[in-house]
């Protein structure tokens, strides 16, 4: 397949004009792709902040939540112990010893209830106190985090100024390429490009270095002819040999 020749420009120049966009819009690709991996570190970082965020409110929740517990065991605990002192004070009052021995034995009984209570709470304490350790770890990471995010962000945006300045230069460059070309040619080049950035690629042993299959004879003696354009009859792209 062949693109013929519409003006005065040689085929030769249609096509070092073509190749020149082609590695314009190469360096393009390049400087987008870096664009692409800076702001994605900076997303990598904001999703490392969001996790630290969720860490530390389900820590702080169940401080909350153990608090809590901890709070209606201490109120249970008083309900047994005025029990208990009541108990006593009664006890006091009590003449007969059968009536005597049972109020012991409830008193023995609220005590045991006292202990055991007295043991869950200083476990729970305990866990508290871990869990308050462990939330006061996620605050420190996530501030550490914030940091590393304003740290990141503040040397991103200098590479990304850089680079989109780099970007603006390329395009500047392209536009004043692009005006040397012919309009069918430039109409090609532009479809091709659109579909997976790569419009002129060399031919390399006999095989279209777009999408690798193997070029015909005559399409090679076109090209050595260097009379017009040759597109390759697989993938459309534009060829070229190179010199040498």
């Amino acid at each position: 397949m062949a693109l013929e020749v519409t003006n005065k420009e040689s085929k030769l120049d249609r096509l070092e004009t073509l190749k020149k966009l082609q590695s314009i819009d190469n360096k393009t690709h390049e400087l987008n792709k870096q664009k692409k991996a800076l702001l994605s570190r900076v997303e990598e970082k904001n999703n490392q902040i969001e996790e630290a965020k969720a860490r530390l409110a389900s820590r702080h929740e169940k401080s909350v939540n153990s608090q809590k517990e901890i709070d209606m065991k201490n109120l249970d605990l008083k309900c047994i112990e005025e029990g208990i002192q009541k108990s006593r004070v009664k006890l006091l009052q009590i003449k007969n010893n059968k009536e005597y021995s049972a109020f012991l034995s409830e008193i023995g009984g609220k005590e045991a209830d006292k202990s055991l209570l007295e043991d869950q709470i200083l476990s729970m304490m305990s866990d508290l106190e871990r869990l308050t350790a462990e939330e006061k770890d996620s605050a420190k990471e996530e501030e550490k985090q914030k940091k590393e995010l304003a740290e990141l962000k503040a040397a991103v945006d200098g590479e990304l100024a850089v680079i989109d300045k780099n970007i603006e230069g390329t395009q500047t460059e392209w536009e004043g390429i692009a005006r040397q070309a012919d309009k069918e040619s430039l109409v090609q080049y532009k479809r091709l490009i659109e579909k997976d950035g790569q419009a002129v690629v060399e031919v390399s042993g006999h095989t279209c270095g777009g999408c690798y299959m193997q070029i015909t004879p005559q399409t090679l003696n076109l090209l050595l002819r260097k009379q017009e354009l040759i597109l390759c009859k697989n993938c459309g792209k534009i060829l070229y040999l190179q010199e040498g």
